[in-house]
């Protein structure tokens, strides 16, 4: 990911302009609904951009992101923000074990080319903090291929090749699309998403 050119003052005015418009928001309302239902207790929002989802998490949630332009401007509303440091390489050293309960990272590893690897190393630092739930959500394929930010496509096939489903201490409890649960809606609407939900292995009945 090259930070500097991708994801300066520039992406971020454009990520808080679009958060703003009122038929974005509305719509955006459904797709925040179809997260919040899996979310358990206190969460950390990884690469939280312009804030939607950091607002409507219960009280005691994080946001971290890269963007310290986005950063700044979600804490003049109120939020917790903090901007997260690449040097950290995914090992989230700064949280104490059991404090956090859900990790959410929305459209965000599909940024990444070895988006494999990500994953792997985030689920193995949220297992070791005490994380129940991980739940992470990825664009469909019109939705992927609409930003040149995208770097890996991420579906069921993928994971499935790349050893992802059950990984690091976690088990895929759901891998669904929303709002039509066909991953073949994708190639046509840009807004399609594919959600999955990661439960830690210990606490499954």
């Amino acid at each position: 990911m090259n930070s500097v050119n991708e994801f300066g003052v520039d992406y971020a005015t454009e990520q808080l302009r679009r958060s703003r418009h009122p038929l974005r928001k509305s719509i955006k309302f459904f797709y925040l609904k179809n997260i919040l239902r899996d979310v358990i207790d206190e969460t950390i929002d990884f690469g939280c951009g312009a804030g939607q989802l950091l607002a409507c998490l219960p009280a005691g949630s994080v946001g971290l992101e890269l963007n310290s332009h986005l950063v700044d401007a979600l804490r003049k509303t109120g939020l917790n923000a903090q901007r997260y440091d690449t040097e950290d390489d995914f090992l989230f050293q700064d949280f104490i074990y059991g404090h956090y309960k859900t990790f959410v990272m929305a459209h965000v590893l599909e940024h990444f080319e070895d988006a494999d690897q990500v994953l792997q190393k985030i689920l193995r630092s949220c297992y070791r903090i005490g994380i129940e739930r991980a739940i992470i959500v990825v664009p469909g394929f019109k939705g992927f291929q609409s930003d040149k930010t995208h770097k890996t496509f991420v579906n069921r096939r993928y994971l499935t090749e790349h050893g992802l489903l059950n990984c690091e201490g976690y088990a895929i409890r759901d891998a669904s699309y929303f709002p039509v649960d066909i991953e073949s809606v994708g190639d046509y609407f840009i807004f399609h998403e594919f959600k999955l939900v990661y439960d830690r292995i210990s606490i499954q009945s």
